[in-house]
């Protein structure tokens, strides 16, 4: 399936490359021969429309960034090869009517769930030669879900005095045998936050998902755990709403440090979103990953692996410096979708002459209920071409001026492709070649 996929890779991602020549053809094709991991996604299992779609209000086009809007050329190419239909361009007339445009596109993306059933998202992944996807969710166990590894969502433990956190904070109750917050800091963090950890790595999760940027600043500082304390009883009795600011980070500061450290110690990646977010909305600043450096140089925490979600854009040249610590990886996800590859290209450059090791390839596909061209089988494919075209112009370059071979940069390539996040994460894949030679000694 990787090899008859690869010359049509390789024609695919051609046409974004043709505005920098520089792009060797020859590493890209070596590239689009690589089984990546996609190390951070939200894609939905065998479907692909998100709940609450109904209920969602549509966005305007103008409201995303260009590239997510579903009108450029390179949609129309996704489109027909993952779904077999041809769905007009802009520019054609046809486009008059982009209701019916994308009811016809909808629909085809409901019979293909139907025909393929349990097969159908290792099928798109195959399609964009993704060998594996590090999901945000909890953990699911099941056949045909060996391609799949899951970072369960840790927000709620920042977050457990908010009304909305009610609901997703009772299956940690009822693990701790309890009704309600308890009245201490030091009996939550023990039987909620730490006995969390422990489940989750029992039931296979290789990481956290941490999104607190939506809500504030990345900027958490050392508290005095009295201080803590005292802040954490008077939530209890007050709640978020109205709280003193203070004390809310007072909180959220001690506790987003003593969730990094009990992740480290059970070997869980912090995956910790930067910058913006996909539909770009938000407070930008609150994501600034420069804002991590006092937490990620407390001594208590060096032994937390971090992987920064979005790579920080846009304040990518802040995250260079960042990956210059061994415990601490960046991923493209989102710059993959949001950003051209010559652009993208000119952001792994730099943090390849940094730390080459600790860049990954990732996504952040997502189904989006507000915008019907955003499914996350399209953004898997899209941001896997993008990756592989920006590479090829990045490593490219950097041949050319002399600082690496061919032979390193195509070793960089595969290890942002693939080697970087299994590395990150502690484990590994056997090369497809590898894997067919074991089947054959099974049988």
């Amino acid at each position: 399936m990787v090899r008859r996929l690869v010359p049509f890779l390789v024609a695919a991602v051609l046409p974004s490359t043709v505005l920098a020549q520089s792009a060797d053809r020859a590493l890209l094709t070596e590239l689009a021969k690589v089984k990546a991991v996609d190390a951070h996604s939200h894609l939905l299992i065998n479907r692909v429309e998100p709940a609450g779609k109904a209920l969602a209000q549509q966005r305007s086009a103008t409201d995303l960034p260009l590239r997510l809007r579903g009108l450029g050329p390179e949609w129309a190419r996704t489109w027909k090869l993952l779904y077999k239909v041809n769905v007009p361009d802009p520019s054609d007339k046809r486009f008059a009517e982009p209701e019916k445009r994308f009811a016809e596109l909808q629909q085809a993306r409901e019979l293909l769930v139907e025909d393929l059933g349990a097969e159908f998202s290792n099928h798109m992944l195959d399609l964009a030669s993704v060998e594996m996807a590090i999901v945000s969710g909890d953990p699911l166990t099941g056949k045909g879900l060996e391609r799949f590894r899951f970072v369960p969502r840790a927000d709620v433990f920042l977050r457990p005095f908010a009304q909305d956190s009610a609901e997703a904070l009772k299956p940690f109750f009822i693990a701790a045998r309890m009704y309600t917050l308890p009245k201490g800091l030091d009996e939550y963090l023990g039987k909620v936050v730490t006995a969390a950890l422990e489940r989750w790595v029992s039931e296979g999760a290789v990481g956290i998902d941490v999104g607190i940027s939506a809500w504030r600043g990345l900027d958490f500082a050392e508290v005095n755990a009295e201080v803590a304390r005292a802040a954490y009883g008077r939530l209890v009795i007050g709640g978020e709403f109205g709280a003193n600011p203070a004390d809310l980070k007072a909180f959220q500061d001690y506790t987003f440090r003593y969730l990094a450290a009990e992740a480290g110690r059970v070997g869980l990646v912090v995956h910790v979103k930067t910058g913006m977010s996909r539909d770009a909305t938000g407070i930008v600043g609150y994501g600034n990953p420069i804002l991590l450096g006092a937490s990620m140089a407390d001594p208590r925490l060096q032994k937390t692996k971090w992987l920064l979600v979005h790579g920080g854009f846009p304040f990518d040249k802040e995250t260079g410096p960042l990956l210059l610590r061994p415990n601490v990886y960046a991923d493209v996800s989102v710059q993959d979708l949001v950003r051209s590859p010559t652009e993208l290209g000119e952001s792994l450059r730099r943090w390849f002459e940094l730390a080459p090791e600790r860049v990954c390839f990732a996504t952040d596909a997502a189904s989006d209920p507000s915008a019907s061209q955003l499914r996350w089988p399209e953004l898997t494919f899209l941001g896997a071409e993008t990756t592989r075209a920006a590479l090829a112009i990045a490593l490219s370059r950097m041949v050319s001026d002399g600082l690496v071979t061919k032979a390193q940069a195509l070793q960089i390539g595969k290890g942002v492709l693939r080697e970087n996040a299994l590395t990150l994460h502690g484990f590994g894949l056997q090369p497809p070649e590898a894997a067919t030679t074991a089947e054959r000694v099974d049988r």
